[in-house]
């Protein structure tokens, strides 16, 4: 066998059916770095059929001034893990290819799990370790950066996700009873889910409400993904339905909280302490659902054609759909329409066919922020990836260069 350079289509017809496919090691993701100031390499290792048995993108940074040739394979290599005899090869013959075209190291960061997590972090009984594929790539070449537990790494190792079911109420029942609680809650509230196009970027990218990166960068997912791969939905409030709404829950808790009152008069219940507790949250929700029709009634005179609430770029790629960028309106938060927003999406992508929606990479703290706590409870399954390696190449060039970095970070500190 050997390595090969792809065509697009080539490669392409290979990564979406492999097992480990992700919509980075595909030709769209290398046409939009090579637009950001990268070069794109597709690579195979072809057997003497010329079947393909292995595959990679490695992207390169364009940079004449850079010495070291540095490369990247994003969330590859798409190859099966478990063969050894196939890996050992790969990464040889890989070395040798890259070593004739001056790289120093590749850096890659398999999607190959490494333990599996509790939605509260606890390590799932009876989940596998792949420590040993980390000793055998150790012992072909690989250095591990480690089992970095925050963002450190080029993608994050911590990732939530949502393994869908046909069955779409075993499916609501497998995400957190706090993330059902609030979709119901939201659900009553007059909202409307409905899908953008390329001229509502400027709009997600408001809701989004974030600095880095930039709006060019939505725009180009948009461009070089298409509008098949590439979606974007908002949860838009509808003023009327929620003026309407909002009296009704009014009204009805209004009336409940009369009955709790009346309970509380009877000395004799022997389920008073429970009655009480009730009461006090009854209060809470009137006072909730009070200001809801004052903001109802302000919204509809302000936005008589509805507000966007919350917003959500999607990508969809083989048997996974990604949320890639999402964000809410803060003024509206606590009446999530973010939850209501992906629910709505995971139940419709479980119908069509998908196997996985991944919410988004965590920290291993699980820290309790609104995106991090939104992303746990409404995942099924907490994975953790093996880690970024470095494939070694020239061992000078890449030791060396090692060493200089913390001098150049001190040379370059501002005083």
């Amino acid at each position: 066998m050997q390595i090969i350079l792809l065509d697009e289509a080539r490669f392409d017809q290979f990564a979406v059916s492999h097992p480990n496919h992700n919509y980075y090691q595909t030709s769209n993701y290398g046409r939009l770095m090579t637009k950001h100031g990268h070069n794109a390499y597709y690579l195979g290792l072809a057997a003497d059929n010329g079947e393909i048995k292995a595959a990679t993108l490695i992207i390169v940074k364009n940079d004449s001034k850079e010495k070291r040739k540095m490369g990247y394979a994003p969330r590859g290599f798409l190859i099966d893990w478990n063969n050894d005899d196939l890996v050992k090869e790969f990464t040889e013959k890989l070395k040798d290819f890259l070593s004739k075209r001056n790289f120093t190291y590749v850096k890659v960061d398999p999607m190959v799990v490494y333990k599996e997590h509790n939605i509260d972090g606890s390590e799932k009984t009876l989940s596998d370790s792949n420590q040993g594929l980390v000793q055998k790539l150790q012992g072909l070449g690989y250095i591990h950066m480690g089992f970095n537990n925050g963002m450190e790494a080029s993608k994050p190792r911590w990732n939530a996700l949502t393994a869908l079911d046909s069955n779409i109420i075993a499916l609501y029942n497998s995400i957190s009873k706090e993330a059902r609680e609030k979709i119901s809650e939201s659900s009553k509230l007059g909202n409307r889910v409905y899908r953008g196009s390329m001229n509502d970027i400027s709009l997600l990218y408001s809701v989004i409400n974030k600095t880095t990166p930039p709006l060019d960068y939505y725009l180009d997912y948009y461009q070089f993904y298409g509008q098949n791969m590439f979606e974007i939905y908002f949860n838009k409030l509808e003023p009327i339905s929620y003026v309407n709404s909002s009296k009704t829950m009014y009204e009805n808790e209004e009336q409940r909280n009369n009955d709790l009152n009346m309970q509380m008069q009877d000395f004799n219940n022997p389920n008073k302490d429970a009655i009480i507790n009730e009461k006090l949250k009854s209060d809470e929700k009137l006072a909730k659902y009070k200001k809801n029709m004052l903001e109802a009634s302000n919204l509809f005179q302000r936005y008589p054609s509805g507000l966007v609430t919350a917003a959500v770029a999607v990508i969809k790629y083989g048997s996974t759909v990604t949320f890639f960028a999402s964000g809410v309106n803060e003024t509206f938060k606590d009446q999530y329409p973010e939850y209501l927003l992906k629910w709505q999406l995971i139940q419709e992508y479980a119908k069509m066919g998908y196997k996985v929606v991944n919410l988004g990479g965590l920290t291993s703290e699980f820290k309790k922020d609104y995106e991090s706590t939104l992303m746990t409870e409404m995942s099924n399954k907490i994975v953790e990836y093996i880690g970024e390696f470095d494939l070694v190449i020239n061992k000078k060039a890449y030791y060396t260069g090692s060493r200089l970095n913390p001098i150049l970070n001190w040379l370059n500190t501002p005083i």
